[in-house]
C-alpha cells in the first residue's frame, strides 16, 4: 500500500485552509503518528476538528513500534522524529514535512518528502485549486513563514508569475 506519513505543520496548516484531503495526492492512505496527534491536540481549534473527523478513515494514527530508531534523531522534535522513524519502519513512500532540518534527515534516511507548498502545487497542476498564489497569500494571512524565492519558484512553475 502506498502510504504517507505527516507531520504536525503540514497537517495544521492544509486543514486550516480547508484542505486536508491533499495530504492523500498520490498514495492511498495518510498515517499521523501518536506525537504528532498529541501536538495536534494541545491547541483544539477548528482545525484539530477537521483532523479529528478524518481519523480512521484515510487518515491513520500509527504507533511506532521499533522506538529505539527515535535515539538516532535526535536532533529533531519529537513530532518530527516519529514521522520519519513511521516512515523507516512502515516503509511509506513519503513524508510531508515542512522543516528543513527534518526534510535533510529523512533525505538521508532514504525518504523522498513533500512540504505544504509541494502539494499545493500539485492539487493546482490537477486543477483541484483554481489558483496557488491565492492559497499563499491564505498561508501567509496564517503565520506560514515561506521565502520570497520559494513563494516566487512555485508560482513559475504553477504556471501564475
Amino acid at each position: 500500500m502506498n502510504r504517507r506519513i505527516a507531520d504536525t505543520s503540514v497537517i495544521v496548516f492544509l486543514a486550516k485552509l480547508g484542505r486536508l484531503e491533499l495530504l492523500r495526492l498520490g498514495v492511498e492512505e495518510v498515517l499521523v503518528p501518536a506525537a504528532v496527534l498529541t501536538e495536534l491536540r494541545i491547541r483544539r481549534d477548528e482545525a484539530t476538528d477537521r483532523v479529528e473527523s478524518h481519523l480512521g478513515t484515510w487518515l491513520k494514527e500509527c504507533r511506532l513500534v521499533h522506538t529505539d530508531l527515535l535515539q538516532l534523531l535526535s536532533d529533531l522534535g519529537q513530532g518530527e522524529r516519529e514521522v520519519i522513524a513511521q516512515a523507516v519502519q512502515e516503509k511509506a513512500a513519503n513524508v510531508a514535512l515542512d522543516d528543513q532540518d527534518a526534510r535533510r534527515v529523512a533525505r538521508r534516511s532514504g525518504l523522498e518528502s513533500i512540504v505544504t507548498i509541494g502539494l499545493l502545487l500539485a492539487a493546482k497542476k490537477q486543477a483541484l485549486i483554481p489558483t496557488l498564489k491565492q492559497e499563499l497569500e491564505r498561508l501567509k494571512g496564517m503565520g506560514f513563514w515561506v521565502t520570497e524565492t520559494l513563494a516566487a519558484q512555485a508560482l513559475r512553475e504553477a504556471g501564475e508569475a
